[in-house]
């Protein structure tokens, strides 16, 4: 689950809906699983143990009114991991709605399809 490598064929590295990490599958997980998954992938084609580590991080918004959303943000260990510094994405708030409504579109299609996020 911290290498995303399969545990019979370690060759096969798989993330998103296609790995059977236990967390989460949310975009914010795959985009902290994807460098993890390159780098290890590096290291096994240079004959080298995986190094890269994945924590299980994953980030689910929810809705709580019309204009009002929270950021839950957690590991494999339940734990809050919030990645906004000065922001308590764990009360509602109406610029976390901005964000799922307008910023996380924007990110998801024009930078993390694309390998720029």
């Amino acid at each position: 689950k911290h290498t995303l490598q399969h545990v019979r064929h370690p060759e096969v590295f798989a993330l998103g809906d296609a790995g059977s990490s236990p967390n989460s599958k949310t975009g914010a997980a795959v985009r902290k699983q994807a460098p993890v998954v390159v780098q290890n992938l590096r290291d096994v084609r240079a004959g080298r143990t995986p190094t890269a580590h994945y924590d299980g991080y994953s980030s689910c918004p929810l809705t709580t009114a019309r204009n009002r959303m929270l950021l839950a943000e957690f590991d494999y260990t339940m734990q809050p991991t919030p990645s906004i510094p000065f922001i308590d994405t764990t009360r509602e708030r109406r610029d976390m709605w901005y964000l799922k409504r307008y910023g996380l579109p924007f990110l998801y299609w024009n930078l993390m399809l694309k390998g720029r996020a």
